[in-house]
């Protein structure tokens, strides 16, 4: 039987914000909450990031990044999308809408190459400076899962399985291409790397266990969750991995946890799968049930699944306002 690990209470939006919209929440390279809220007044209803294909009304919002007690704000007016991801970036913020359809070209065109200027693609990525000024926008591809960035200036985006994105070509056209994964993006938006073209023996159908640490980034694309280890310079190594079912990821070295969770008793468990890498292999170690710092079971899923080196944050499906931290060093 798994051993029970108890979760720590990482960071709490503050009750000022009780009244809002969380419209995105995450926990940044530095351990700080940041979210995006919203006065649900203005007439607007969010819809899940997959199925937030349909544009909101114009609405007013603001960032808000919390270091422990310190509570900084960055207003923002006049937005247009729905805003689903955020993380910190510099003195400022990124903001990613996870859906972003090209309007005007018809599915039967996507086999096609198709003139630039026949395409309404969307600028679904905007990095925003302290004063709420947006310094750049670019289009990043429909179907953005997860949206982090790392203590370099990168922008990372994975993907989940309905993702697509119009590559540019020489000639002045765009090909349409899906599942495309994981891209690196910098603070600009120039042409990004992208994991499939440099992972050819790989799927990656969805990316939703992704660890963006310090110096190297860490991901386990479904559906065979292979460990694929990325720096700077693209994959150092893929290492097959008899773990499934992984939907977060911490890594410290050697040592690496994969978060599993499956409804169990009529409820939900979260449950963490130690293991370790060697020779070129990864061997499960250890397994435990992961319950919330009052000792009682989760009542969602697990959503967030923050992974940076050893330490994952999770909260649970609809409470955006609380997060939770596992350390792999536990």
């Amino acid at each position: 039987m798994a051993a029970d690990c108890r979760l720590a209470l990482h960071a709490t939006l503050p009750d000022r914000y009780a009244h809002d919209e969380v419209l995105a929440s995450t926990i940044d390279h530095r351990g700080r909450l940041a979210a995006l809220v919203a006065d649900p007044s203005q007439g607007f209803t969010p819809v899940p990031h997959f199925s937030a294909l349909r544009p909101p009304p114009r609405y007013d919002a603001t960032a808000v990044i919390c270091d422990g007690a310190e509570v900084r704000e960055i207003t923002l007016t006049d937005l247009g999308l729905w805003f689903t991801h955020i993380d910190t970036l510099g003195d400022g913020i990124v903001l990613a809408a996870a859906r972003c359809e090209p309007v005007g070209v018809d599915i039967e065109r996507y086999r096609w190459l198709v003139p630039e200027d026949e395409l309404h693609l969307t600028d679904n990525v905007r990095v925003i400076d302290r004063d709420g000024q947006t310094q750049a926008a670019f289009y990043a591809g429909d179907g953005i899962e997860q949206l982090m960035t790392d203590a370099q200036g990168n922008i990372w985006t994975s993907y989940f399985d309905e993702s697509n994105y119009w590559f540019a070509n020489p000639d002045g056209t765009r090909s349409y291409r899906f599942m495309i994964g994981l891209a690196r993006w910098d603070s600009h938006g120039s042409p990004p790397w992208m994991a499939p073209s440099h992972t050819p023996d790989v799927v990656w159908c969805d990316c939703y266990a992704l660890n963006v640490g310090h110096e190297v980034v860490h991901a386990c694309p479904y559906t065979d969750f292979p460990l694929i280890e990325i720096d700077g310079d693209g994959v150092r190594s893929i290492t097959p991995n008899p773990v499934t079912r992984c939907s977060g990821l911490a890594v410290s070295g050697a040592e690496l946890a994969f978060l599993d969770q499956h409804r169990a008793g009529g409820g939900f468990r979260w449950e963490i799968r130690r293991a370790r890498r060697e020779g070129g292999a990864v061997t499960e170690t250890d397994r435990a049930n992961l319950l919330l710092p009052d000792d009682r079971h989760p009542t969602g899923w697990a959503r967030g699944k923050i992974g940076r080196d050893g330490t994952l944050w999770l909260h649970e499906d609809g409470d955006p306002r609380h997060w939770y931290r596992y350390e792999l060093s536990s």
